[in-house]
């Protein structure tokens, strides 16, 4: 009789049939049963075989893991292109995992989460705190749950709501240039030319807070953003490499040029000095800017405008002035096109609108 060439069967002293096969990963994994004939283990074996070839084996023994011992391994081990998790995104992912996701879930092992159970615990958790939070979490179960299909340990990802991941933040307003100029001139003095900044090289506050006199190159134009400063609750601002692809070089206008020269001159300085400071030279950080700009806007009338605004304001103008989606790219610091797409829909529609003024004409 020829020999089977996937797997073995073998007898046992008690006269059962035990079947075993080698892994994709070299280890030999048994059935979950002995069986009473050969043919049936055989037919066992044939089904294994099978699933191997489609792609739909699951590793029976990962498949055990909980979801909670699981889900730490993924944590340690997570990069993004190539790099640990910034000390921001570890946080958020943490409080993601120990508020919504391990009370309910976390004792589930990783083959007992189905879809059913993705959805119940979708609607509790959208019961029991906003969008938001649901939306990130979710998010999360996915991304961990598509890591364990990667491994053989589920089939399928349970994660099949449609847009459940997916951000749906309200359109931005888009300002012009009289309105920034009036919420720059309603800030504090001291941080009237950091505010400018951030408009005018399309800064993110974590960006503008972290840069260094050395950063500013005066001859040249030009302003370059080689770190950030993110606040982690219990530690304050924590100084890391900028996000994924936002380590660049900005030119500057004569705007920006003329106002960092006038704060150079102002305020001296080690090459590594921090560019901006409050009014004592102690640290600036992300949130006594923001704490000005609440006041700041208020004194505009409006108070509908974030901070961040002020950059996505400057990289609108960027595209409304004939600058392509490779060039508003690159001055966001943005990893792919996607996100600098929104800029060139702004200068698409400002665009129809200049149509139908000169519409109106004659």
């Amino acid at each position: 009789m020829a020999r089977r060439s996937f797997g073995s069967v073998r007898r046992l002293p008690s006269g059962r049939y035990q079947a075993s096969y080698l892994g994709p990963d070299g280890k030999r994994r048994t059935g979950p049963q002995t069986f009473i004939a050969k043919g049936d283990a055989t037919r066992w074996l044939s089904r294994i075989e099978t699933e191997l070839s489609a792609g739909t084996w699951v590793d029976p023994v990962a498949g055990q893991v909980t979801l909670r011992a699981y889900a730490a391994a993924w944590l340690a081990q997570r990069t993004v292109r190539g790099r640990p998790l910034a000390p921001r995104t570890l946080q958020t992912y943490q409080h993601s995992l120990d508020a919504w996701l391990l009370p309910p879930l976390g004792d589930h092992r990783l083959s007992a989460i189905t879809p059913a159970v993705v959805r119940t615990w979708h609607a509790a958790t959208l019961s029991a705190t906003g969008p938001t939070a649901t939306r990130q979490a979710y998010a999360l179960l996915r991304s961990i749950l598509s890591t364990a299909m990667a491994d053989d340990a589920i089939a399928r990802n349970p994660c099949r709501i449609t847009g459940a991941g997916q951000p749906s933040s309200p359109e931005r307003p888009l300002l012009d240039l009289d309105t920034v100029l009036a919420l720059i001139d309603a800030m504090p003095v001291y941080l009237r030319t950091a505010t400018a900044t951030i408009f005018w090289a399309h800064l993110r506050i974590g960006e503008a807070v972290a840069l260094q006199r050395r950063d500013v190159d005066l001859s040249a134009a030009t302003l370059r953003i080689e770190r950030q400063h993110v606040e982690i609750r219990s530690q304050g601002p924590v100084e890391t490499a900028p996000k994924v692809a936002s380590q660049r070089t900005i030119a500057l206008p004569n705007q920006a040029v003329a106002l960092l020269g006038q704060h150079l001159h102002d305020h001296p300085g080690l090459p590594q000095s921090y560019l901006f400071t409050r009014r004592d030279g102690s640290q600036l950080r992300a949130m006594h800017v923001q704490n000005a700009w609440q006041t700041a806007r208020k004194k505009v009338a409006r108070p509908d405008v974030h901070l961040h605004d002020l950059r996505h304001a400057g990289l609108t103008l960027t595209a409304q002035l004939g600058g392509t989606l490779a060039e508003v790219q690159r001055r966001a610091g943005h990893a792919s096109a996607r996100a600098a797409l929104i800029y060139q829909h702004a200068a698409a529609s400002r665009d129809q609108d200049l149509a139908a003024l000169l519409s109106k004409l004659g």
